[in-house]
Formats: structure tokens, C-alpha cells, sequence
């Protein structure tokens, strides 16, 4: 679907407006200093009561696993009767900077489930202690070692995918970018993007001013976030924002998912219509009355039917990508 962007902002629906209220008080008090490590204990004790959701289905099997550089990851496999399933290799948001296996664990599971895939997600190195490139390093090890270790698993490696949300969607791209790029044997077959961190906010995207405040993820935090993972790293590298890459290459299909009330809107907007100019097959997912990142946490898909319909939507074309 072409889309344009949006001249005026809707108005926040009110159940979901009450709903970033609450959570934003669960949070407090505001983390004094502004530390990483203060970020990180105040998204866990937001999570900490939304580990599983009533009502829907949670079959998979999950098993955690030590991978490249002694990595931990976490292989969820449905309970289906195909064998070799397609993969995802899964890289959770966060900033770079919080997040972890733990945090996505009921997204993971949920998909997983939905779409009839293993997910492989994987705890890469967060910033500031381990600033750009060690998370991407990590990432890349990561696929280079389910493209070697597919089979072992029950995976197939003709049917490896790429996903992630927010910043580890910019994750996922900025692999999937250099893998295409380096015509490697075995190339991702999907590239699953949502709500990703696709350009530095120095490029002006109306969306930071627009969604500055009140949509679940500030654009202060979301600045404060890049500050910590690219010191003295230029902006305008691709391996950053992917959005300023120069020449697509040969991507496989595509899925971006963008939120209107999203400090991430717009690049995410452009993103795909960049993908599509050269090229690429993408589906462009855009959901006109929600937050930045709303189906992957835990509240947000207990709450609303938005998150249920946006999860089987994913499901439904990650299955069909893969088949």
C-alpha cells in the first residue's frame, strides 16, 4: 500500500491514552541520575507483572541456547508437525540500551505460535557498555551461526528470516543489508522490520516534533538512547541508519510495521517506500491509531484488539513468506 504521511496527528484514542498514563506511573519515579542501568530496572519492574496473557495461546516450546561468543539465545519452536521449520532470527528493542530475551519472551512465544516458525532471539551486548558496533558485531555472529547450525536445531536454512522491533529492527536491517550486499550463499529469505529505528534524529523527521511527548516512547529518550550507543560515530552511517543508504540491494520480502503516535513514524514511512522505489517486495503495515512498539509488550496486547489483529497479521505473512 502507498501511503502519505499524515498532515495533522489523530488525537490520542482515550483507552489507550490512559493506558501510557498508567504505565508511565508504574515507572516512577523518573530514573535520577539518567543512567542505563536505571533505565533498565525501571522497564523490568514495568514488565515485571506482565510476564504471560490470559486468554491466548502460549504452546511453544522455549529452550535457551549458548551460541557464538557465548551468547545466549532462546529457540522457541510451535507445536506442529513440520519439520525443518523456518526460522527468525529475533533481536529485541530497547534503545540498544535496555530490553532483553526475557522482556520479549511473551511476543516471542505468541509469534512464534501464530505464524507456525522457530524464533531464535538473542541477547546481544547493550550500550553504553558496549557502544555501536559490538550489538550489530553480535548480531551478525548470531546469523552466521543459524546459517552453519539451522539444521541442528530443526531449522531450515533455505527459510532463514531477519526481524526485529525498534532497535533491533534497525538491527535486523543493517544485517540483512550487508548479507544481500556480500551475495553470501545463503541469504535471508524475509526481513520482518517493526516499528524500526531507521534514521538519526538528526534528520528532522516531522514525526520526533509530532509525538514528542505522550506516545509511550518520548523523543528525548529516544535521543538519549542514540547518544549512548554511537559515540563519535557519524550519523550518516548506514550501519546506523539505514535509511541513508545509498543503494539497495537485492533485499528479500519485506514487512514494516509503522504507529501514528510514533516518534519513529516517519523514517519508518520512508524506509519502506525506499525499499519499494528500488525494488524490493515490501508490505507496508500502518496502524493509524497506536503507539510506538504497542504489540509486543505483554499490556498493550492483553488490552487491545488492535495488538491482537496487528499479531495475526504478522503471523500471516511471515507464514506466507516462508512457506
Amino acid at each position: 500500500m502507498n501511503l502519505q504521511l499524515p498532515r495533522e496527528r489523530r488525537p490520542l484514542d482515550p483507552a489507550l491514552k490512559q493506558y501510557l498514563e498508567q504505565t508511565a506511573a508504574s515507572a516512577s519515579p523518573a530514573p535520577v541520575p539518567d543512567t542505563a542501568e536505571n533505565r533498565r530496572a525501571v522497564m523490568n519492574r514495568a514488565l515485571s507483572n506482565r510476564t504471560s496473557i490470559p486468554g491466548l495461546p502460549n504452546r511453544v516450546e522455549a529452550r535457551d541456547l549458548t551460541i557464538s561468543a557465548r551468547r545466549t539465545a532462546r529457540l522457541y519452536t510451535p507445536p506442529v508437525a513440520q519439520s525443518p521449520l523456518p526460522v527468525m532470527l529475533y533481536m529485541h528493542g530497547g534503545g540498544w540500551v535496555v530490553g532483553s530475551i526475557e522482556t520479549h519472551d511473551p511476543f516471542c512465544r505468541l509469534l512464534s505460535d501464530a505464524a507456525g516458525i522457530q524464533i531464535l532471539a538473542i541477547d546481544f551486548r547493550l550500550a553504553p557498555e558496549y557502544p555501536f558496533p559490538a550489538g550489530l558485531n553480535d548480531t551478525l555472529a548470531a546469523w552466521h551461526w543459524l546459517v552453519e547450525n539451522a539444521h541442528e536445531i530443526g531449522g531450515d536454512p533455505r527459510r532463514l528470516a531477519l526481524g526485529g522491533d525498534s532497535a533491533g529492527a534497525n538491527l535486523a536491517a543493517v544485517v540483512a543489508n550487508r548479507r544481500s550486499a556480500a551475495a553470501d550463499a545463503v541469504q535471508p529469505a524475509a526481513q520482518f522490520l517493526l516499528f524500526p529505528v531507521m534514521d538519526h534524529p538528526s534528520a528532522g523527521h516531522p514525526s520526533y516534533a509530532e509525538c514528542a511527548t505522550g506516545c509511550g516512547l518520548d523523543a528525548s529518550v529516544m535521543r538519549w538512547f542514540w547518544d549512548q550507543y554511537i559515540p563519535g560515530v557519524s550519523p550518516t552511517d548506514p550501519n546506523i541508519s539505514p535509511l541513508r543508504m545509498d543503494k539497495i540491494p537485492a533485499l528479500p520480502p519485506t514487512l514494516v510495521a509503522t504507529a501514528e503516535h510514533d516518534p519513529l513514524r516517519d523514517e519508518g514511512i520512508a524506509y519502506a517506500e525506499k525499499l519499494r522505489t528500488a525494488g524490493v517486495e515490501v508490505t507496508h503495515l500502518h496502524y493509524p491509531d497506536m503507539h510506538h512498539n504497542f504489540p509486543v509488550h505483554p499490556g498493550t496486547v492483553a488490552r487491545f484488539s488492535q495488538s491482537i489483529r496487528a499479531l495475526n497479521q504478522f503471523a500471516e505473512w511471515l507464514s506466507n513468506t516462508l512457506k
